[in-house]
Parts: C-alpha cells; sequence; structure tokens
C-alpha cells in the first residue's frame, strides 16, 4: 500500500477532465485541465468513447505530479468522478469497449421512454424508484441499445460507468457506487438501496451486467496496478476509492452535508441540489443516493441541460474575435465575452433566450424542446445574445428551485454556487438576481476535484470524516492559511 497524505481527485466532464492535487489540509498544490470533446452522430445525440476519458485522466494525474513535485509513493489516495454515465459503457467479456457510451446528455431514447410507459407506467417507476421515464435516464439509453443494436447488445458483459471503466484500467477492479446506480434510473430500488432485480427482469436488462455490490463513494476498491501505474504515474500499491457522479461530488466539495442544503454546479449544464434527510420526492426532479452517508442521504436534483454548453457554443460559432485576442493577451475568451456583457442591462434590452439547446430535463421533461432566441431586432448585439444565453440558464435554475419549494422541500438561506460557471462574477451575479438567493462563492475553489480528493481522504483515513470537508472549506475562506498564489476568498453576492 502507498503511504502519504496527498490525495488526488480527477472529475470527468462532458467537455473536459481537471485533476488537484491536494494535502491533508485540503490546500491545492496543483490542478490541470484538459478540454476534450463529444460525439455527435445526429441532433440530439451525444457520446463517446471512453479512451479518450481515460487518456485525459492520466494525462492531468501526470501534470500535477509534475507541477506539485510530489514524489507518487507520497501520494495517499485517487478518486475519480465523472459525467453521468447515461447507458453506460458497454463492453464484451475481456472488458474492451464495443460502442461508445450514450452519455447523459444523448435525447435519442423517444421510442423506449413510450415503450416502458406502456408496458411498466410511469406510477410503477416513480414508486420503486423515485424518478420518472425520460431519455435522461440511463435505463432508456440500455433499452435502446437492445433495441435498435441487438448485436451490441447480444455481445455485452458489462456496462460500466464512464470513470468506473477508467477505475477498471488502473486497478483492474468493477465497480459502482450507489450514487451512479440511483441515477440510471429505472432499475434501482430508491428505498431498498439495491437494484430492482424485478424491473430489470421485466425490461430484460441482465443483472449479470452490473457489479453483485454497490459501494459507498469513499470506499477503497482497488490499488493502482503495474499496468496503471505506467498508465497515470501513480505508484502501484495506491488507493483508488470507488468515486461518484460528478454532480453531488460537487455539492460535497462545497460541504452540502446536511437537511437543506443546495447548491448549484454551473459547467456543460447546471446541476442545483438539494440534500434530504428523508424521502420527499417528486418525479419533476431527479432522485438519487449521495456519496456522503450514501445509504441514507438523497441527492434531489434539478438539471437544465445547457448552460456552458450554451457559451461553449457561442464561442465556438461567434467568438473568434475573442478567442484570437485571448491568445494574445492571455485571458480566456470567456472573460472577454463577460466583459463586453456586462455593458448590457438586465433583461438584455428585451431579448429573451430559452435555453431548450438540447432538449430540457427537469421539471419540464421535454427532449423536443429547442432554443429560442425572441425580441431580436437590428440595435441588439452579439452581447446581448451572451447575455442573455446566461439569463436563461439563470431562469431554468429558477424554476427547478420553485419546483422543490412547491414540494415542500426545505432549503436553506444561502445557495452555493462552483465549477467553471461559477468563475464569472457576472453569471453569479445573474444567478443570484434571478433566483434571489445570495450565493456562497469561494474563489480559486477548484470544483468538483476537490470533492474527489476529499473523499480519497476519508475513504483511505488520511481524513477523520465527511464534517473535515466543512472545516476544510473555512480554511479556504481564511487567507493567511493558503499560499500567496493560492489564497482563495468566500464572497456572498446579494440579490437586487
Amino acid at each position: 500500500m502507498a503511504e502519504g497524505n496527498f490525495l488526488i481527485g480527477t472529475d470527468i466532464g462532458t467537455f473536459g477532465t481537471k485533476s488537484v492535487l491536494v494535502d491533508a489540509d485540503g490546500r491545492i498544490l496543483a490542478e490541470a485541465f484538459q478540454e476534450t470533446d463529444i460525439i455527435s452522430p445526429r441532433p440530439l445525440w451525444a457520446e463517446q468513447w471512453p479512451q479518450v476519458w481515460l487518456n485525459a485522466v492520466c494525462s492531468t494525474i501526470r501534470e500535477v505530479l509534475s507541477k506539485s513535485k510530489i514524489d507518487p509513493t507520497e501520494v495517499g489516495g485517487l478518486t475519480i468522478s465523472g459525467l453521468y454515465s447515461g447507458s453506460g459503457v458497454p463492453c464484451d467479456e475481456n472488458m474492451e469497449p464495443i460502442r461508445p457510451c450514450l452519455i447523459w446528455m444523448d435525447r435519442r431514447a423517444v421510442e423506449e421512454v413510450e415503450w416502458v410507459k406502456r408496458n411498466i407506467g410511469e406510477e410503477e417507476i416513480f414508486k420503486v424508484t423515485g424518478n420518472t421515464i425520460d431519455t435522461y435516464f440511463g435505463f432508456t439509453k440500455m433499452l435502446w441499445i437492445k433495441f435498435k443494436e441487438p448485436k451490441t447488445w447480444e455481445r455485452t458483459r458489462q456496462l460500466v460507468t464512464t470513470y468506473g471503466y477508467c477505475v477498471y484500467r488502473l486497478t483492474g477492479v468493477v465497480c459502482i457506487d450507489y450514487s451512479s446506480a440511483g441515477n440510471y434510473g429505472g432499475i434501482f430500488d430508491i428505498n431498498k438501496r439495491d437494484w430492482s432485480e424485478e424491473m430489470m427482469e421485466e425490461m430484460g436488462i441482465p443483472r449479470s451486467f452490473f457489479p453483485e455490490k454497490i459501494v459507498e463513494s469513499k470506499t477503497v476498491v482497488g490499488e493502482i496496478t503495474e499496468e496503471g501505474s505506467k498508465l497515470c504515474g501513480l505508484k502501484k500499491g495506491t488507493p483508488v476509492c470507488a468515486g461518484g457522479v460528478d454532480a453531488p461530488v460537487a455539492a460535497l466539495s462545497l460541504g452540502c452535508l446536511e437537511d437543506g442544503d443546495h447548491s448549484a454546479m454551473v459547467g456543460t449544464s447546471t446541476c442545483w441540489s438539494v440534500i434530504q434527510d428523508e424521502l420527499r420526492l417528486t418525479p419533476k426532479l431527479i432522485n438519487y443516493p449521495h456519496v456522503a452517508y450514501d445509504r441514507w442521504k438523497i441527492y434531489t436534483f434539478g438539471g437544465s441541460a445547457t448552460s456552458g454548453g450554451m457559451l461553449r457554443w457561442f464561442r465556438d460559432q461567434f467568438g473568434q474575435i475573442e478567442i484570437s485576442l485571448g491568445k494574445q493577451v492571455g485571458l480566456s475568451p470567456y472573460k472577454i465575452l463577460d466583459l463586453e456583457a456586462e455593458r448590457v442591462p438586465p433583461g438584455s434590452d428585451g431579448l429573451i433566450i430559452l435555453p431548450y439547446f438540447m432538449g430540457e430535463r427537469t421539471p419540464i421533461w421535454d427532449p423536443y424542446s429547442k432554443g429560442l432566441i425572441m425580441g431580436l431586432t437590428l440595435t441588439h448585439t452579439r452581447a446581448h445574445i451572451f447575455r442573455a444565453l446566461m439569463e436563461g440558464a439563470a431562469y431554468a435554475l429558477r424554476h427547478n428551485v420553485e419546483t422543490a419549494k412547491a414540494n415542500n422541500i426545505p432549503l436553506k438561506p444561502r445557495m452555493g454556487i462552483v465549477d467553471g460557471g461559477a468563475k464569472s462574477p457576472l453569471w453569479r451575479k445573474i444567478f443570484a438576481d434571478v433566483t434571489k438567493f445570495p450565493l456562497v462563492y469561494i474563489a480559486e475553489h477548484p470544483g468538483t476535484p476537490l470533492g474527489d480528493a476529499l473523499l480519497s481522504g476519508v475513504g483511505t483515513k488520511v481524513l477523520k470524516g465527511y464534517e473535515v470537508i466543512k472545516a476544510g472549506l473555512r480554511r479556504l475562506r481564511c487567507r493567511s492559511l493558503i499560499p500567496k498564489r493560492l489564497k482563495s476568498t468566500i464572497g456572498i453576492i446579494g440579490y437586487i
């Protein structure tokens, strides 16, 4: 076993993978990011080969080791989280991927949704799983493979998560945690916290496609093998934890542990979540086990399908000037676009955007929804459109918050905000103004990978427990305890 008090957390995002290396006090010693992409063979289809994720995971781990100059023998644990895996990666008997994974963003399983509604019914699915039936959920994507690609289905022996595939390649162990099992939807019993073999049998999804045991996200499931060491640079024997879905790990990174704690992870999509101690469930939101206290805490979330994804689309299609200028002056093109949008008044001079650029998840559950730009005139500029995209994403978040309130889910007075979109001061203010919640934002917070690193600490017992995470956040807020180049501050943003 490797011995050491340094921890690595890695998060596989939809459009990029990020790793951080921290010490036992949560101080960030190195970060690394690698941008990736998805495959979209048709409109509303989204998939990827797992080798893309594995390459990014190993590359960023090697980079943080190099930047920090930490000897790999001093790394005490690794945890990998990832984008919601959708169908999972179909693998054959040799654990070789057969086809790309249908990720969360993919909306192709429309006919399969109707099949489940006819043959099982929304009420029965909700009673067992605490969730509805939609193309978002993994079980409908699995059925798409079964019905539309029967030869692929016949060859499949395992369906593994995005990060589960990487864990397997680094450790030789196949595993699944509670958050991933629950987020598959229709095959997980939220009351028993176990697979619903009855639902699996009704849908013809073999139980053998999944690990026998579901584990907590903090669980040490294996160690870096000799082959894994060659891939990622960590020493053979380094403990690896199970990990979890990126959104609840992001919430954990903000210390969301108690009933009513809520936060927004603003990445490609926005995942707004609230932690629950009771099963206050509504099919309009998504419900599955949290990545901390996995056997009894519930992670309830509302997810808008595109937020940062819309801004990336705008950057790629209309932001060539900002991309070019950013390279010359050393600024992110998003920062330059922000500066332009700051000159536009709230409401974007009457320009309204419906942010349904990839259908929509909660609370409207409509794969056919489309993005709309309304009120466009000759007086509007690119900056108006960019700001209106930000405002549309904020109203999508507010829609989910109001849905939770309408279903008597308690919310604490402040909302945390984290990940890439949270770095924008303008967007943070828009989110605060629209939701009417003061936002808690920690500057220099690396987002989800910090939650992964902390899970590594809890799982390997380098850290005493989940509550240490909140203490670590308090240290992050204290300038005197952070190296000058990595100082972090907390900001409370009010609303109009």
